[in-house]
């Protein structure tokens, strides 16, 4: 059976655009072995998209 590990990253969205420098940590991640597996928005008090919460898992 394939096991795996799953972290979450979070990254502000300001005007309709992701932060920049978000490109630079999932490269990272990617060069780890993390493989991006979804992407949904993430409301607080607003009711407007304030993060996008990304989850990656890679197997163990």
């Amino acid at each position: 059976m394939k096991m795996w590990e799953y972290t979450i990253i979070n990254i502000r969205s300001e005007n309709y655009r992701l932060d920049p420098r978000a490109s630079e940590e999932m490269n990272e991640l990617g060069e780890d072995g993390w493989e991006l597996v979804s992407v949904t928005s993430v409301n607080f008090k607003s009711g407007a998209t304030d993060n996008i919460a990304m989850v990656f898992k890679r197997r163990l």
